[in-house]
């Protein structure tokens, strides 16, 4: 698997289990819609100042973004 795909799909499921839509969580983290849209389809590869942008605002660790045992 690609690590852009691993990386998306964690953030959407962080995301999603915070019960936050794309725009609340490209809000919160100052950034795009469709460029949040984009990481998490796989299509971008967000820099590690954006990773760190995304995991303040969903108050994780940016590391959590990438494991890659994910479950979805």
């Amino acid at each position: 698997m690609f690590w852009e795909k691993v990386v998306g799909l964690n953030i959407r499921r962080a995301r999603k289990e915070f019960g936050l839509s794309q725009e609340q969580l490209a809000h919160k983290a100052d950034m795009d819609m469709r460029y949040l849209g984009g990481i998490e389809r796989g299509e971008y590869n967000p820099t590690v100042a954006m990773l760190g942008k995304i995991a303040e605002a969903l108050d994780v660790h940016p590391a959590t973004f990438l494991n890659d045992k994910i479950v979805d």
